[in-house]
């Protein structure tokens, strides 16, 4: 009888697992054809070099490398709060046609430029570009790509090939500020190869600098520090804006990264922490604010002044970060560990109130509150292992094990500080001493008496 009631209540199930299948197995291949649509198979490749990042990297970085006035590219490309500046895209874009002769540029040439490298331009982005067709996209990167020039070098160019072109947008303070920080936005990039092969078709006046000098004119005033970082800049050739920017700040000849790797590499101190132990800290000269070294015999870390104002700094910091995160390059991220050597140095207010006495840190912008926030933020946001191999290894090192030695150094001259701030203390541990010796001498002379040798 049991037999006969499970076995119908066995059917039933079966049925209700085969119907379970048949509509899981349709509903999942649409979910990753969904997935794959997303996901551009180029991802992860050497090409992909604009990312989409992911609030999973946290510290608000996600957030920062998204556009705030103006769309760059396909990510961002028909939201409405980005909408304002895309009717003076048209209008640039145009004033450019119009240029009089021999400057005068040919919408067909732009096209014709950017046309045959379609291909090469979606392998660029992580995330599919597929929801654009291929006139749609070369169209958005002729139109984005020269106004992104527009924008760089409105000054030496457009006012001398199109001075009669009203530039009311662009010539507002706020509205330049925001469209300059949005161009450095990793999430709203155009191609470095896109740019310079649209600058070369645009016949340019005679005596108009290269495109790499124009750019960094007009990114300059967040650039701030010694004359060569403009031959850094144009040295080097990055894939993009934000990768140009980061580049222009890696030293010309990094630090040698070489470390045991068998020895152990905790983070290191908070620079209040660091101070009590006899570490000091010095604005130090150098040609960028990444190189970063610790004088052994002085005891005093260099630390060369950050040369971007606060305000810029809570921007381009995480863009960066982000970037080199995204490309998972573990020898080339040089902005992340100075990220992460910064944020192990400020975990309070102290911290940073320290560093500005030190002259590293600025005394405008940010509050001192604010900027330990951000750093916090930006120290958890990256794997403390990416120093390791990064080009602040070795002063992480030599940093540690000077720490080692110091310890046990602090360790006695705290004790004899507290003696001598107490008489009472010091004839309190003498008078410990001189009995754990005499109780040691009765423990030893007992032992003697009853196993002589």
């Amino acid at each position: 009888m049991d037999n006969n009631r499970g076995g119908p209540q066995a059917t039933a199930e079966e049925h209700e697992l085969e119907l379970m299948k048949q509509q899981l197995l349709p509903s999942m291949s649409e979910d990753i054809e969904a997935a794959l649509k997303c996901l551009n198979e180029s991802a992860g490749g050497s090409r992909c070099s604009i990312f989409r990042v992911p609030e999973a990297i946290g510290g608000g970085i996600a957030e920062a490398c998204r556009p705030r006035i103006v769309s760059i590219g396909p990510y961002h490309h028909g939201e409405s709060q980005l909408e304002m500046l895309q009717g003076p895209k048209w209008r640039y874009l145009h004033a450019m046609l119009g240029r009089t002769q021999p400057h005068a540029v040919r919408l067909e040439n732009l096209i014709n430029v950017v046309a045959p490298k379609e291909r090469m331009i979606r392998q660029c982005y992580s995330e599919s570009t597929d929801n654009f067709s291929r006139p749609d996209l070369v169209r958005m990167m002729v139109l984005d790509g020269c106004f992104c020039e527009d924008a760089d070098i409105k000054d030496e160019l457009h006012m001398r090939a199109v001075p009669h072109l009203d530039r009311p947008l662009l010539c507002n303070t706020y509205v330049k500020a925001c469209v300059m920080q949005d161009l450095l936005r990793l999430e709203n990039q155009v191609l470095y190869f896109v740019l310079k092969d649209l600058f070369e078709t645009t016949n340019v006046p005679e005596g108009t600098s290269s495109l790499a000098d124009l750019i960094f004119n007009f990114f300059n005033c967040i650039l701030k520090g010694p004359g060569n970082v403009r031959e850094r800049w144009i040295k080097r050739k990055g894939v993009h804006l934000l990768d140009e920017f980061r580049l222009s700040l890696i030293p010309s000849d990094p630090q040698d990264n070489q470390v045991d790797k068998s020895s152990s590499f905790p983070m290191i101190r908070s620079s209040s922490e660091l101070r009590q132990v006899g570490i000091g800290f010095k604005q130090r000269e150098a040609s960028t604010f990444l190189e970063i070294k610790f004088d052994r015999k002085r005891r005093i870390i260099g630390i060369p002044k950050i040369a971007v104002d606060d305000d810029d700094l809570n921007w381009i910091l995480p863009n960066m970060v982000a970037f080199e995160q995204c490309c998972g390059c573990r020898n080339d991220n040089h902005v992340t560990a100075y990220a992460m050597f910064m944020g192990s140095l400020i975990h309070t207010v102290d911290d940073v109130q320290l560093l500005r006495k030190c002259k590293v840190i600025s005394n405008h912008g940010m509050s001192n509150r604010e900027f330990a926030r951000f750093f916090n933020d930006i120290r958890k946001a990256a794997p403390f292992e990416l120093v390791e191999e990064s080009y602040l290894a070795s002063q992480f090192a030599i940093l540690n094990e000077s720490l080692k030695c110091e310890q046990a150094y602090h360790c006695w001259a705290q004790l004899l500080n507290t003696f001598h701030d107490n008489p009472w203390s010091a004839l309190s541990g003498l008078v410990v001493v001189v009995t754990l010796v005499g109780i040691i001498q009765t423990v030893y002379a007992v032992l003697q008496y009853h196993y002589p040798k």
